[in-house]
C-alpha cells in the first residue's frame, strides 16, 4: 500500500513541475494526541513554506469543526503556515473546510491553501458544466432517469420524450442545454437524433452536480389524514429510511407541484400554520417523483439534491453514505 506521504509527493510533483523536498518538523511543543494523530514535515510550496500535518495512516477521518479545532492547536506553535495532508476527506466536508478557511491537502483531489492563494481541484479533464447556468427540470429529469433507472444513451429523443414525460418539442431544448453543459453530444441515427454522454456513473454525476437543483419548489405543514400514493416519502423521513439518519418528528412525503395545488384546492388535506397543528411535512416537486422513486420513497439522488444544503453536518455524512450506496 502506497503511504500517504508518497502519494503526496507523486501528486505534487505535476502540479509543482518538481518533485518536492520533505523535511521532519518537530513538534515537542504540541499535545501528544496531536503528534500521535499526525506526522509534521516541513516543504516549500508555489514559493512559500509549509508546516504538513500528515495524517497517520490509521487515523479516522475527522468532521470539518474537529479539524479546525485540531489546526488552531498547531498554528501557534509555528512560524510557517499549518496545512492538513488527509488520506480523504468526503465531498461535502471538503467544501465545509473550504468555506472555514482550512488549509488542506487530499493527495489525488484538491489543494487548498489561502495563504497562497490556491485552490486546485481534481477532474481536470472532465468537461466543465456552464457555470451559474443550472438546469431545467426537463433536462434534470433526462439525467437522473439516464443515471437510476435505464440508460438513455442511443434511443431516439421521441423516445426517451415517451419515457420521462415530457414532449418531444421539449426533448430538443433540452438536448441543446445537455450538450451546452459538454455532459453528452448528439448523433444522428437514420433520421433521429440519439445522445451520447461523454463520461458515465458517479463521474456523470459528480459532474452534472453543480448543474442540479433541488426538486423542492416549496414545502408546507398540512394536516392529511391518510396519505397516499403518490405521495412518496421525502426529506428526513427517505434518508432515515435509507440510512442511519434519526426521523423527523412528522414525515415528509412529496407530491409532484401539480398534484400538490390541485389536492390542496379539493381538499384532500389543508395547510397548518406550523408543525404543532400538522401531522406531516408536504414537499411540492418541480418534477414527478415518480419518475424514479419506487412506490414508497423518492429516489436517492433527488433526496440528496433536496437535502444539500441542509445545515446539520450529521445529515451531510449520511447524504455522503446515501451516494456511496448507490451501484453505480
Amino acid at each position: 500500500m502506497i503511504s500517504l506521504q508518497q502519494r503526496l509527493l507523486d501528486y505534487l510533483e505535476p502540479l509543482t513541475g518538481e518533485r518536492p523536498d520533505l523535511a521532519p518538523e518537530k513538534a515537542t511543543n504540541l499535545p501528544l494526541f496531536l503528534r500521535e494523530r499526525f506526522n509534521f514535515q516541513n516543504i516549500r510550496l508555489f514559493g512559500k513554506r509549509y508546516v504538513l500535518a500528515l495524517e497517520r495512516e490509521n487515523g479516522d477521518s475527522e468532521s470539518p469543526g474537529e479539524y479546525e479545532s485540531q489546526i488552531r492547536l498547531m498554528q501557534p506553535q509555528f512560524t510557517e503556515s499549518v496545512a492538513l495532508v488527509l488520506q480523504r476527506l468526503p465531498s461535502y466536508a471538503r467544501n465545509r473546510m473550504v468555506r472555514l478557511g482550512i488549509p488542506f491537502i487530499v493527495p489525488g483531489s484538491q489543494t487548498f491553501l489561502p495563504a497562497a492563494l490556491i485552490d486546485l481541484r481534481e477532474r481536470f479533464t472532465q468537461p466543465k458544466p456552464e457555470k451559474g447556468k443550472k438546469l431545467t427540470p426537463a433536462a434534470q429529469c433526462l439525467v437522473l432517469y439516464h443515471l437510476q433507472r435505464q440508460p438513455l444513451e442511443n434511443l431516439p429523443l421521441r423516445d426517451i420524450a415517451e419515457k420521462i414525460g415530457y414532449s418531444p418539442i421539449m426533448l430538443t431544448k433540452v438536448k441543446d442545454e445537455l450538450e451546452a453543459t459538454g455532459i453528452c453530444r448528439t448523433a444522428r441515427m437514420g433520421r433521429s437524433i440519439a445522445l451520447e454522454f461523454t463520461t458515465q456513473g458517479r463521474n456523470l454525476w459528480e459532474t452534472v452536480q453543480p448543474v442540479l437543483s433541488s426538486p423542492v419548489k416549496k414545502t408546507l405543514w398540512v394536516r392529511w389524514d391518510q396519505p397516499s400514493y403518490p405521495a412518496l416519502l421525502a426529506g428526513l423521513t427517505a434518508l432515515s429510511r435509507r440510512t442511519m439518519m434519526a426521523d423527523d418528528r412528522l414525515p415528509t412525503y412529496a407530491l409532484l407541484s401539480a398534484t400538490f395545488q390541485a389536492n390542496l384546492e379539493h381538499g384532500l388535506y389543508h395547510g397548518c400554520r406550523g408543525p404543532e397543528d400538522a401531522n406531516l411535512r408536504l414537499e411540492s416537486w418541480s418534477y414527478n417523483p415518480l419518475l424514479f422513486g419506487d412506490t414508497k420513497m423518492v429516489d436517492p439522488l433527488s433526496l440528496f439534491l433536496s437535502l444539500r444544503d441542509f445545515p446539520d453536518e450529521r445529515v451531510q455524512q449520511q447524504l455522503e453514505t446515501l451516494i456511496d450506496q448507490i451501484p453505480w
